[in-house]
């Protein structure tokens, strides 16, 4: 009976939380984007990039992970905040959120300053329920020249409190002569003004705070100065030492500001990254193009309609130009500034995307490997004048092999042989982020020695030498023209590739050992013995009746009457030379070390003209855009 009872004990329990269990799916998911974000990210001091991963968890978390969960979650983002970022403020507002989610979260003190503890301390009480969230601080009162200027320069916002996270419209007119406004602005938390040039419409002139001022709680400093034709102030809203604030929170019961003709615009988005893997993530994200009008809120040009770029967060007018150079996106379109790729979802660099340099310098260094090989290499008539071959005596420049070889062991085995070695400067001009042209001058070192010396005096069969040794004089230049195409193009921001087509000037010369058997010395101090028992000195053969000599039997590649076992191999340099024009295509990939610099790693594969050959030409270089 007890037994009975027990099990149906357990029965009950498990029924009662199974359906707790079943509603946190997402916990172990969010766990571990938990760990990436801190462990990951938050230890190499990408902030942004640690908070963004925990705001995309919590928001992907939804109804899926446990209070406990949650409140980890809000409490590593404080974190990130106070102890990271040194934004206490952040912080304050974070522990509030996972205190609220879990009233027992406890503060990880391993990563959280002394400054960071005090902030959750007075919020949770070190892991107890969380404190009511202070009332936001009363808007210090402007003074009275701040809010009416002896100018007469009127305006608005009027409202003294704003979200958070919302663009701040910001509409001025004035009753002196003013040509143009600026508006000056510092985000709480910020050391430094930003300006922003006001758009004139109808008879007053107007700029947007963007939402990336407004995204911390806490105090925005604005003020306005108009101008005359002459550039000189004539009117102002606020000043520097005396600026007009603006209460930014969470929660404000004021209604939002606007422009005098329009509704007050959306708020943004909280600045997250939806984890990738996460479960019930969404897709999307920033960079959608939405063709947003000037003054509306943006992370990049994508974002904005054509005309207009994304300045201190906002789209604003394209600066007017001529050619590309005058832009800092480097794309001049119908007189006005622009980006490349706009609305294909191309483009990945640092800044906006679809920027990239429109002019690289580089250089480069190169090793040649040929591929070599044949029969008959230092003959004089079918090797060093028909195959362009060029044999020296080995480790001599001056001392050409110029006797006839015996032809059975006058050869190489086809491979692979280092040759020629090139530093190279480089320069191409991109015209789109996909396609460049450009070009290479350079130096070879490694080149053979001097082509076409003549025999010296006394050399057999004067004939078969009389056009010396085989080849061409080597040619150190190095130029050349080509064109890449950029599959990986020069927009995206860590790793680029390419593949590329050309062609040029330049010879590649390697240079292989051979032992050669010089037919010269054929029958000295060869004799008819138990070794060689069919030498003769003069050999009739047997078909033509040609009486034949040592000399002739060696260059003939006569086995039976020709001992080679009694002469002394003679070692030779054979200089294959190709060239002293080509054919190229290869492929190569460019690391970028910052939006100007990259190092590339190239491999090419080169049909060298008129003296043919094939050779692989593995290239390093370090490119500069501008």
């Amino acid at each position: 009976m007890s037994r009975l009872y027990r099990l149906l004990c357990i029965a009950l329990l498990v029924l009662v939380s199974s359906p707790a269990l079943a509603q946190y799916t997402r916990d172990t998911a969010a766990n571990k984007k938990i760990d990436e974000a801190i462990n990951t990210h938050y230890v190499a001091t990408d902030f942004e990039k640690a908070e963004g991963v925990l705001l995309g968890t919590i928001n992907a978390c939804g109804d899926k992970c446990s209070p406990q969960t949650l409140g980890k979650a809000w409490m590593y983002v404080g974190i990130v905040r106070g102890s990271g970022k040194n934004n206490q403020a952040g912080a304050r507002e974070a522990f509030q959120k996972a205190a609220a989610a879990d009233p027992n979260v406890k503060l990880d003190t391993v990563l959280a300053t002394p400054e960071t503890q005090a902030t959750f301390a007075a919020i949770a009480g070190g892991g107890g329920a969380a404190a009511p969230e202070p009332a936001a601080p009363a808007t210090p009162a402007a003074p009275a020249a701040a809010r009416a200027p002896s100018g007469g320069l009127s305006c608005t916002p009027s409202v003294t409190n704003v979200e958070t996270r919302r663009p701040i419209p910001v509409q001025c007119s004035s009753d002196e002569e003013a040509t143009a406004m600026e508006l000056k602005y510092k985000a709480f938390g910020s050391d430094s003004w930003k300006t922003m040039p006001m758009q004139k419409k109808g008879d007053s002139f107007r700029a947007q705070i963007p939402c990336t001022a407004t995204n911390i709680a806490g105090a925005l400093k604005i003020y306005v100065r108009a101008k005359d034709a002459q550039g000189d102030q004539v009117d102002s809203w606020g000043s520097k030492g005396a600026p007009i604030v603006i209460n930014l929170a969470e929660k404000v019961d004021e209604e939002p500001p606007s422009f005098d003709d329009g509704e007050a615009p959306a708020r943004c988005a909280a600045k997250e990254e939806c984890p990738p893997d996460f479960p019930g993530c969404g897709g999307g994200g920033s960079g959608e193009v939405t063709g947003k009008d000037w003054g509306a809120s943006c992370e990049n040009s994508r974002e904005c309609k054509a005309g207009l770029l994304c300045e201190e967060g906002t789209c604003q007018a394209a600066p007017t130009c001529d050619s590309d150079g005058d832009c800092s996106t480097g794309m001049c379109v119908n007189g006005k500034c622009d980006i490349a790729d706009r609305g294909n979802g191309g483009g990945s660099s640092g800044g906006a995307p679809g920027v990239y340099k429109r002019n690289w310098l580089g250089i480069d260094i190169a090793q040649d490997i040929a591929f070599v090989g044949g029969y008959n290499v230092c003959d004089p008539k079918l090797g060093q004048q028909s195959d362009n071959y060029a044999c020296f005596y080995q480790g001599t420049t001056n001392q050409p092999f110029f006797h006839t070889p015996y032809p059975l062991r006058d050869g190489i085995s086809t491979g692979a042989v280092l040759a020629t070695t090139r530093i190279m400067l480089s320069y191409d001009r991109a015209f789109s982020p996909n396609i460049t042209v450009g070009g290479r001058l350079g130096f070879a070192f490694g080149g053979g020695p001097p082509a076409g010396m003549q025999p010296p005096v006394g050399v057999q069969d004067p004939p078969a030498h009389s056009q010396g040794t085989g080849g061409t004089a080597f040619l150190p230049v190095h130029l050349e023209v080509r064109g890449a195409f950029w599959f990986l193009p020069l927009s995206a921001k860590f790793f680029r590739a390419y593949a590329l087509v050309g062609g040029g000037m330049a010879q590649v010369d390697a240079k292989v050992r051979i032992n050669e058997y010089d037919c010269e010395d054929a029958g000295k101090g060869a004799s008819a013995d138990a070794t060689n028992p069919n030498y003769e000195p003069n050999y009739t053969d047997p078909k033509t009746g040609e009486v034949l000599s040592p000399y002739n039997q060696c260059r003939s590649g006569k086995k039976t009457y020709y001992n080679i076992a009694h002469h002394k191999a003679v070692p030779v340099d054979g200089w294959k030379k190709m060239g002293q024009g080509f054919l190229e295509i290869g492929a190569g990939t460019m690391l970028a070390l910052g939006p100007k610099m990259g190092a590339t790693v190239e491999a090419k594969l080169l049909y060298m003209l008129p003296a043919s050959g094939v050779v692989i030409q593995p290239t390093l270089g370090f490119n500069y855009g501008f």
